[in-house]
């Protein structure tokens, strides 16, 4: 048992302290893996089983001011990363490699502006999570889907293991759609604070938009994973971005097939 432990210890100083981006090291959540886990833990425990039972006797809170806020700090803070990861990496600098971008782990000017661009991608992550416990206190349970709880959770986490390991390179194209993706889906949730007579007709363009990200970013990270081996990008992430835009597309394309293909033949 001593062994397996010590073993243990080993992995976590050698993958998480040794062999980590120390530049990000001293900045809120981005230090050791332990906070990051117990918002994690916290949210999962919320969401999934204290905030049903605390919401079960109980009438929907009312959010729907703090949810306006909400949406329009959302929109602003992905509109202003998105423009600045465009503007910064495909006109200031313009050298992005399609095929094969490497990360800057220098401590110059471009270096440490690309680490912070990912901590501030990174920390909208875990902004998202709030949108879970307010469906909770809604009272709106059948919206914490597995795919809603699942893609949360995983963006957090991978997130955050992006900052330690490869904090922009090749993944800065995650940032770029994703924050594009999000700035337009939270201002369609802003809009639906109205009536659906002013968003109705978004829903389903923003779900084609989604499952665009998810089919360009598979290509993005399966190009050189597959057809460029001299890229020195780490592999595994390559591997694990390529996976989970197949996943997350596949999980996304089931959810547009049940939403729009087979309600419209229903009716």
């Amino acid at each position: 048992m001593a062994l397996v432990l010590r073993r243990i210890y080993d992995v976590y100083q050698e993958f998480l302290v040794d062999r980590r981006d120390q530049r990000s090291a001293h900045l809120p959540l981005a230090g050791n893996p332990w906070p990051m886990t117990l918002v994690l833990a916290v949210y999962l425990y919320v969401v999934l089983n204290a905030g049903p039972r605390f919401m079960a006797h109980r009438k929907p809170y009312d959010l729907r001011i703090v949810m306006r806020v909400y949406n329009l700090v959302q929109v602003l803070l992905n509109t202003v990363l998105f423009l600045w990861i465009v503007i910064k990496t495909f006109v200031v600098y313009g050298d992005y490699n399609f095929s094969c971008q490497l990360c800057n782990y220098t401590s110059d000017f471009r270096g440490m502006e690309e680490m912070y661009l990912s901590y501030s991608y990174f920390m909208l992550k875990v902004l998202d999570l709030a949108d879970t416990v307010f469906f909770v206190l809604r009272k709106k349970q059948s919206h914490v889907s597995f795919l809603h709880v699942y893609h949360h959770t995983l963006m957090a986490i991978g997130s955050y293991f992006g900052l330690l390991f490869v904090p922009g390179g090749h993944a800065v194209m995650l940032g770029v759609w994703n924050t594009l993706v999000h700035a337009v889906m939270y201002f369609y949730y802003f809009l639906s604070s109205y009536g659906s007579q002013y968003s109705g007709w978004w829903k389903h363009y923003l779900t084609r938009m989604q499952l665009l990200q998810f089919m360009h970013l598979a290509v993005h990270f399966g190009v050189p994973l597959f057809f460029n081996r001299s890229c020195q990008f780490p592999r595994i992430w390559m591997g694990i971005g390529f996976l989970q835009a197949l996943l997350i597309l596949g999980l996304f394309t089931d959810f547009y097939i049940k939403s729009y293909v087979v309600k419209r033949k229903s009716v």
